[in-house]
């Protein structure tokens, strides 16, 4: 494993090489992943001028790539700014990349290893407040459009009771032509449509993954069946406008007390379509 200083569209970062590829961690923002390389080009979307609008001060700057927000969706919470320098520190196998606290007073940190398929994403949300905060650290990877989402559905139950449920938003469509249900899966159409698409599967899996070229991205993580989740307990969700795709996870929902810290892992497997996944 190497790590080197970098740039990389027009942020200062850190590059880490790996046996699947290579990541780049931005240092002038964040916690972000902004770039994410296989056998071929970047993956990850980038996005310099998509903003999302706050209740008060400048809007949140989207960039693309891989971040960490705090659910529920909350505007003044969630859309708190991360526009300032992080702190990176070299640890065993990787790299920590942690923000001062925000507006919020949440501190965030991503730490990223590689493994022999790809990487491990650890989240943390610290709560650096004098109260206590109910949240769940949320996990957001954007990607262009051009390509499918697969998220597995089903369960391994038996019997009459009911064991899964689909989550849509307000300004879902149920009838999107961009939306394939299969008995053991939900495939997504990453493509603009005529309104904002957005989805989620509880419980799953715990796998969501994007096929686009040549090239797959997988990730995962481990369910806690006896934890509450935000959004009707979808912990993988996904989000597509006219400009990006996004592949969400999110921990438990939890109270934090002061000084405590909520963590969330995700595994990236990054492979060619066609190889065993």
């Amino acid at each position: 494993m190497t790590l080197e200083a970098t740039s990389f569209a027009g942020h200062e970062c850190v590059r880490l090489e790996g046996e699947a590829g290579a990541v780049i961690v931005t240092t002038s923002v964040g916690p972000r992943i902004l770039g994410l390389f296989g056998r071929e080009d970047n993956m990850l979307a980038v996005l310099p001028g998509s903003t999302i609008e706050r209740p008060e001060g400048a809007p949140f700057r989207l960039l693309g790539g891989h971040r960490l927000w705090a659910a529920p969706e909350v505007p003044r919470v969630t859309y708190e700014s991360d526009d300032r320098p992080c702190v990176a520190i070299e640890v065993e196998g990787g790299v920590r990349v942690e923000a001062p606290p925000d507006g919020a007073d949440l501190i965030k940190a991503i730490e990223v290893r590689g493994t022999d398929a790809g990487w491990t994403v650890d989240h943390e949300i610290r709560n650096g407040s004098g109260a206590q905060v109910t949240l769940a650290p949320w996990a957001i990877t954007q990607f262009p459009l051009g390509g499918q989402v697969v998220v597995p559905s089903s369960t391994d139950a038996m019997g009459p009771q009911a064991d899964r449920s689909l989550v849509l938003w307000p300004y879902t469509d149920p009838g999107d032509v961009r939306l394939h249900l299969a008995h053991d899966e939900l495939r997504i159409d990453a493509a603009a449509g005529a309104r904002r698409l957005k989805i989620g599967v509880a419980p799953s899996r715990g796998r969501v993954s994007y096929r686009r070229g040549g090239g797959v991205f997988e990730k995962h993580v481990v369910l806690d069946p006896s934890a509450s989740y935000p959004d009707r307990g979808a912990a993988i969700q996904v989000f597509v406008c006219d400009e990006f795709c996004e592949l969400e996870t999110l921990g438990p929902l939890r109270q934090v007390e002061p000084g405590d810290v909520a963590r969330h892992r995700e595994g990236w497997i990054v492979r060619r379509a066609g190889d065993d996944g």
